[in-house]
This record gives structure tokens, C-alpha cells and sequence, in this order.
């Protein structure tokens, strides 16, 4: 396991520990188990109607083509 050095304000420190403590584990544990959520959420591909809905644009798509096609139906 890696440690890391967090520099971060006095206040933060203070709320995050309180926090933590709420919840029944140590800031460093609640840390950790953020950045483990983070990745596994980040590494889940997005559902066909959310990525639908959010107006991301699928990486097999040329935008630039895409736009020309878009152009040429409206004015052509």
C-alpha cells in the first residue's frame, strides 16, 4: 500500500475528520474508499440511454462529417 502527502486548509482537514468519524471510520480509510468508488465508477461504460440523454458524442462519430451532413440536409 502507497502513502500520499495531502496538503489541503485546516478547516477541510477538521470537517473531513469529523465526517469520517460520523460514518465510523478514519479520514485516510474514507479517502481511500472515495478514490476506489471514483475508479470503479470511471471505469463503467455509460448506459446507451444516459450517454443518449447527456449529448456526449460516441468516439466512432466524426464530428467535422457529422456537421457537413448536418449543413448540407438544412441548406441543401
Amino acid at each position: 500500500m502507497s502513502t500520499i502527502t495531502i496538503p489541503m486548509p485546516d478547516e477541510d482537514l477538521v470537517f473531513l475528520r469529523a465526517y469520517s468519524n460520523t460514518l465510523g471510520t478514519s479520514a485516510e480509510a474514507f479517502l481511500a474508499r472515495q478514490a476506489r468508488n471514483l475508479r470503479r465508477h470511471l471505469q463503467q461504460p455509460i448506459q446507451g440511454d444516459v450517454e443518449a440523454a447527456s449529448g456526449i458524442i460516441p468516439s466512432q462519430v466524426d464530428p467535422e462529417a457529422s456537421y457537413r451532413d448536418h449543413l448540407e440536409k438544412k441548406h441543401g
